[in-house]
């Protein structure tokens, strides 16, 4: 095939790129900064369009249909001190028609794009006689800085309907790119190609759409694989976005896709937000929200990163690890929405440790465990003192005298009513007790040091009637529980103001027998 020779090496070529700028594994949503416009630098009134980037972050490809321009031009600028220059036609690359959607590879030796240029497969005459172009993928070598004449991309990718967006994954031997009937967007989907060498030529075989749950028949486009290889991003207007195209991450794992997460009001807009990158610690797309410069313009931010969480769960008496299951739960308020909750299973090892990677926006995790032979454990860790060091939980073994307490039991504000987010906490320990028949137990009520002596008295012993009712509702016999209120009578603190006020708030548990 006639220009085949300019791709023969192109493997090589692409991994021989440093792509050391990539992402450290996020649990998704994404958390960031303030999401800034790029600036007149890169946007203008116009389109500006998916923006691709070398793997040091320093030069960036996009499209855009600027000021006395007919058709769409791919750019290029380049990082010099901190900010972009102003960006550039590719004049080497151009046509007198449309070239959009470019992915230049990490080391910037490829630009593959998009076109309906001459020489695109075409659609048969309408009925009015009107020719039909299409739009097919194309690339062009960077040789001695300079960018080749592109070539339409050989192998089967390219057919008379539109092929758009194309992206390589990781290791460079597929292809991802959206295709769609030839004028009707609506039934836009995502595919992939296989990368083969055959004598010494190479070309992209095999196209086949990508499975669900990416593709929905909810106009998914634009894919771009995770910079870690856990998973990709894409857009997508499946039900329950925000807006128009919503940016979604679909997790991999073990060669499965698993269910795909939205990315949540901190990325996505009422508007349309497509063609994410992330170089580093530095996350871009474009979009034509509203107060932007023009129609479509690129957006940036900074990835806010947690550094995972290390539990060890010992036996308090013997000191020794505790192979368990710990159940988490996680609660980010959102203000003016609903707030975002999360439930995780984690199973420690045979030295008792379990690593949690968890949401940056998450401050506080509530944790349960719930072990044969050893009270159930309640515990709420605040991320910002627990970060840096191993986290250490013990579990008591049953015993005379034997006590727990559980915080994440909340209520109202000086009222006994049992707010929902209390609920799976209650529930676990309404499980732990119906798996231990012969315990019995008094609840306990505790205030904070704030309030009349009397008020506390009578709220805490409320609240301790509140969860007593509670689990008699799941099915706990009532004798085997008993209920008394403490008021603000025995502090784990005898200090007022917040991290103090949270430790005695707490509904205790007295073993009986």
């Amino acid at each position: 095939m006639k220009g085949l020779a300019c791709i023969t090496a192109l493997p090589a070529l692409i991994l021989a790129a440093s792509i050391s700028a990539i992402l450290v594994a996020q649990v998704l949503p994404l958390q960031v900064d303030k999401i800034v416009n790029m600036g007149p630098e890169i946007n203008t009134p116009f389109d500006d369009f998916a923006p691709s980037f070398t793997a040091d972050g320093n030069t960036m490809v996009f499209n855009s249909k600027r000021l006395g321009e007919p058709y769409q031009n791919i750019y290029i600028c380049r990082r010099e001190g901190g900010r972009w220059t102003e960006a550039r036609a590719i004049a080497e690359i151009n046509s007198p028609y449309n070239d959009e959607t470019p992915f230049i590879t990490p080391d910037g030796a490829f630009i593959f794009f998009a076109s309906d240029r001459d020489g695109s497969l075409e659609m048969p005459a309408d009925a009015s006689g009107r020719i039909r172009v299409s739009y097919d993928i194309y690339v062009s070598q960077n040789i001695q800085g300079r960018w080749q004449r592109p070539i339409r991309l050989p192998g089967t990718v390219n057919t008379a309907h539109h092929e758009r967006s194309p992206c390589l994954s990781r290791d460079m031997t597929a292809l991802y790119y959206t295709t769609w009937p030839f004028g009707n967007i609506e039934r836009a989907y995502i595919m992939s190609a296989e990368y083969r060498e055959d004598n010494g030529d190479g070309s992209f075989v095999n196209p086949r759409p990508m499975p669900s749950p990416i593709n929905t028949g909810q106009q998914d486009i634009s894919l771009s694989p995770a910079p870690d290889g856990k998973g990709f991003f894409f857009s997508s207007r499946r039900p329950g976005g925000y807006g128009g195209w919503d940016l979604y991450f679909a997790p991999l794992e073990d060669g499965r896709i698993g269910p795909p997460v939205n990315l949540g009001p901190g990325i996505n807009s009422p508007g349309n937000d497509v063609h994410l990158s992330i170089i580093g610690d530095s996350l871009y797309f474009c979009s034509n929200r509203e107060g932007g410069m023009g129609l479509y313009d690129i957006y940036s931010s900074t990835i806010v990163k947690a550094e995972p969480l290390t539990i060890i769960v010992r036996d308090k008496k013997t000191g020794k690890p505790v192979e368990t299951e710990l159940n988490l739960f996680t609660r980010v308020e959102r203000e003016g929405a609903e707030a975002l909750t999360a439930e995780l299973k984690k199973r420690t090892d045979s030295r008792g440790r379990a690593t949690i990677t968890y949401n940056p926006a998450v401050k506080s995790i509530d944790l349960n465990i719930s072990e044969k032979g050893y009270l159930p454990l309640f515990e709420t860790i605040d991320i910002v003192r627990a970060a840096g060091k191993p986290l250490v939980l013990e579990l008591s073994p049953i015993e005379k005298e034997a006590r727990f307490d559980i915080h994440a039991i909340h209520f109202d504000f000086e009222s006994a009513r049992i707010k929902p987010e209390s609920i799976p906490y209650l529930d676990a320990l309404a499980d732990y007790l119906k798996k231990s028949p012969s315990l019995r137990f008094q609840i306990v009520g505790h205030t904070d040091l704030h309030g009349a002596d009397s008020f506390n008295k009578k709220l805490s012993l409320e609240r301790a009637r509140a969860v007593r009712d509670y689990l008699v509702n799941k099915g706990i016999d009532a004798s085997r529980l008993t209920v008394r209120g403490a008021g603000a009578s025995e502090p784990k603190v005898h200090k007022k103001g917040p991290g103090h006020d949270e430790q005695n708030r707490r509904t205790e548990f007295r073993l009986i027998e």
